[in-house]
């Protein structure tokens, strides 16, 4: 389940970010490492400032906290308050 929404996520993501990110995002994706593989995804979109294709972001806070990103993330120790950000300015 939480493989497929990544996928979703990354699938309506893939226009607007590097193939890098992308690179790096599948990676951990295939190693199981969904927390790192969405935080990457995140990171990749608030760098930015871009949002993806059906943005929901009360989905997406969801998934994060779901993935214990609200209280521990890996790539950036500011990461919960600027997901909030990023994801709080998004307009329709």
């Amino acid at each position: 389940m939480l493989e497929k929404l990544l996928m979703e996520y990354i699938t309506n993501s893939r226009n607007i970010i590097s193939s890098e990110g992308l690179e790096g995002i599948f990676h951990y994706l295939e190693h199981g490492e969904y927390e790192m593989s969405f935080e990457g995804l995140v990171i990749e979109l608030y760098s930015i400032g871009k949002y993806p294709i059906d943005f929901n972001f009360d989905k997406w806070r969801y998934t994060a906290i779901s993935l214990g990103l609200d209280t521990e993330s890996v790539f950036d120790d500011q990461f919960w308050n600027k997901f909030n950000d990023w994801g709080s300015a998004y307009s329709y």
